[in-house]
């Protein structure tokens, strides 16, 4: 509701028109159509009530032409208003005769009224369309620091996953290099992460879960070089949630995956891993299954680097987690509620 108040306190029908009329026609144009406004407002009036209050109204449609069409809408509709409640309202109708004498003092004490009220409203749009100017202005920095700091931050990624691949290619020892490649594959999907929530400024707290876990998989196929031969499926719904939530899910999503791609399958078998985000009313339920034969150990059990990161996102998101041994292979489910604190 407040945004909409602000929104609409913005409203220039000059700058809405100015692609099509010259803005002089526009503010002529706005100013003599909030004097019919008036006009039809006042014939409704005279069916009940003649010649009542003849500049009442004039007030209001010189407020609302000047707010919303600069001064020389306002201008436009108090110079048109005004002569129309003198010709037509004001005693002696159909004439600018004046039938009492004291007539002519109040004629000249409401138009100087209108006319304070065009200057304030004027000053008052102007200050609202610097102060608009200056929040724009300030939200365009914010945003162009924002973008530079996201930059700087997946830059750093890339470095540091670079770094591990390095330091990989020079150990001698199996074991060391599969460490690494962990913490490669870790530190990219990380990467993909950041990028996948980050890099869209607009969105400052929810997060669309089906777009963000779409680009989160594209982007850990890549990290984690699946071969060809394992397939990674994906069908999520498109609901909102919290980002540092949304953050969570993706680094549990992350840690399953890599642990399916790493312990589901032989070196030359064929299969798939299945991810499914959905959600029913307050709870939403992220399922990654496999259908390989091995399989890593339950997070809740295991000591395990990728077991515990689980366990440790699944308990910052406000979820619990589960896995799940299946005639073949793993599924890992972790499920929560929207308004959970995360």
């Amino acid at each position: 509701m407040r945004e909409w108040l602000l929104r609409f306190g913005e409203i220039d029908v000059v700058e809405a028109w100015r692609r099509r009329l010259p803005p002089l026609l526009v503010e002529l144009l706005f100013g003599l159509s909030c004097t019919v406004g008036m006009i039809a407002v006042r014939l409704a009036i005279d069916v009940v009530a003649p010649t009542a209050g003849p500049f009442s109204l004039i007030y209001p449609a010189v407020l609302i032409s000047t707010l919303f069409g600069r001064w020389r809408a306002g201008l436009t509709t108090f110079v048109t208003a005004f002569l129309f409640a003198w010709y037509f309202v004001l005693p002696d109708p159909h004439s600018f005769r004046f039938a009492v004498a004291g007539d002519a003092a109040r004629t000249v004490v409401n138009a100087c009224s209108v006319l304070v009220i065009l200057l304030f409203a004027e000053v008052f749009r102007g200050a609202v369309r610097r102060a608009a100017s200056q929040r724009d202005a300030e939200i365009a920095l914010r945003d162009l620091l924002l973008r530079e700091i996201d930059h700087r931050m997946k830059n750093n990624f890339m470095i540091v996953g670079s770094l591990l691949e390095l330091q990989r290619r020079r150990q001698p020892s199996e074991e060391a290099r599969e460490a690494l490649a962990a913490a490669a594959a870790r530190i990219h999907s990380f990467t993909a992460a950041h990028q996948a929530l980050y890099e869209d400024g607009g969105r400052l707290h929810d997060v669309a879960m089906g777009e963000y876990l779409r680009t989160l998989t594209r982007n850990i196929v890549d990290a984690l070089f699946l071969p060809e031969r394992i397939e990674l499926r994906l069908d999520a719904d498109d609901i909102m949630l919290p980002r540092d939530k949304a953050v969570s899910i993706g680094l549990v999503l992350n840690e399953a995956v890599t642990n399916a791609a790493k312990h589901a399958f032989g070196p030359d078998e064929r299969g798939a891993i299945t991810v499914a985000f959905h959600a029913e009313g307050a709870d939403w339920r992220l399922c990654v299954a496999d259908d390989g034969r091995g399989g890593a150990p339950p997070p809740a059990t295991s000591t395990g680097l990728g077991s515990s990161l689980i366990v440790a996102f699944a308990e910052r998101a406000g979820a619990q987690v589960v896995t799940e041994r299946l005639d073949r292979g793993t599924r890992v489910v972790l499920s929560g509620r929207r308004e959970a604190s995360s």
